[in-house]
């Protein structure tokens, strides 16, 4: 009989999180039926953040990455990843963020979830969240069950990768390939291009029970914040740039580019991202399919003036 506890890698990005990491480590460590493995990339703390997870390395399995550079949370995370998603001791992989805290139950709920599924493909867990501000559980974050289709998630992210825990298959799906364009990480984050990935290639589970607390707060590096007017005038700064603006587009061409052998469907639908600025008829394809128009996140007129201007 086996009684080993599966092996979680828990992959954290850092920055100037001091005032709320010891509650989230508390969390991690608590964490009953699994063996936890925390490894953390610092993003250029300039407050104690590295020197409270030193701490933690005293007592707990902790590795730390600090070396200095500011990369921004989704290219900090992916290089966790990238270092990580071939050791042969972890069978799943879960990411997290500095702030929240988590239910002693998170891990082993989506470990065993997986474990019921097909075995040797990419799969992964997510779920809802419950909102934490003040101190206080506001309730569930997603009202509705969240879409786990493609079309859903080439448009839109609105699962948080702080829930996600996926296994070895995944993490090697992602990883054993050409990075994909920069672009797609920078603005999108590694959470949107890894639950594409799993789409594509496996399959993904979205459980609508909440198994965390996603703390809200001023200083949150990503996530659900107060949008000040600097960050409308940023977003529509973005929305201008044709390189930002065609990241749907960007983002199909990779996918296709790095993962040949998918579905037919899923080919599909993302040469209808891909290509839609090569001819008239292309984008007629795009503007006319009602189905992709529903999973936008802006309404219909936006999305089809945009494919207009070639900015989708």
């Amino acid at each position: 009989m086996n009684d080993k506890l599966p092996t979680v890698a828990v992959l954290m990005s850092t920055y100037n999180g001091e005032k709320y990491i010891r509650k989230q480590l508390d969390s991690i460590f608590s964490q009953k039926g699994v063996e936890v493995k925390l490894f953390v990339r610092d993003d250029g703390s300039s407050d104690g953040t590295v020197g409270i997870i030193g701490g933690y390395s005293q007592k707990y399995p902790v590795t730390i990455i600090s070396d200095g550079e500011n990369v921004g949370p989704g290219e900090s995370f992916m290089r966790l990843l990238y270092i990580y998603a071939g050791e042969p001791d972890i069978d799943y992989f879960a990411f997290s963020d500095q702030d929240d805290i988590w239910l002693e139950k998170k891990l082993i709920i989506a470990v065993q979830t997986i474990e019921k599924c097909e075995k040797d493909k990419p799969i992964l867990y997510s779920s809802n969240q419950f909102l934490y501000e003040n101190g206080k559980n506001k309730g569930k974050r997603h009202k509705d069950i969240q879409s786990v289709t493609l079309l859903a998630h080439i448009n839109k992210n609105t699962i948080a990768g702080c829930t996600f825990v996926f296994n070895k298959e995944l993490a090697w799906a992602v990883a054993n390939v050409d990075k994909p364009d920069r672009r797609i990480i920078k603005y999108r984050l590694h959470d949107a291009w890894i639950m594409l990935v799993a789409i594509v290639c496996g399959y993904v589970i979205y459980d609508d029970e909440c198994q965390m607390l996603y703390r809200i707060h001023e200083n949150n590096v990503v996530g659900i914040k107060e949008v000040s007017f600097r960050d409308k005038a940023h977003r529509l700064t973005r929305m201008l740039d044709r390189n930002s603006s065609n990241i749907r587009m960007i983002t199909a061409k990779e996918l296709l580019r790095l993962y040949p052998s998918i579905g037919q469907e899923s080919k599909k639908n993302l040469n209808l991202f891909a290509n839609y600025k090569n001819s008239i008829r292309d984008k007629m394809l795009l503007l006319c399919n009602y189905e992709i128009i529903e999973e936008c996140l802006e309404n219909a007129v936006v999305f089809r003036l945009k494919v207009i201007l070639g900015m989708v």
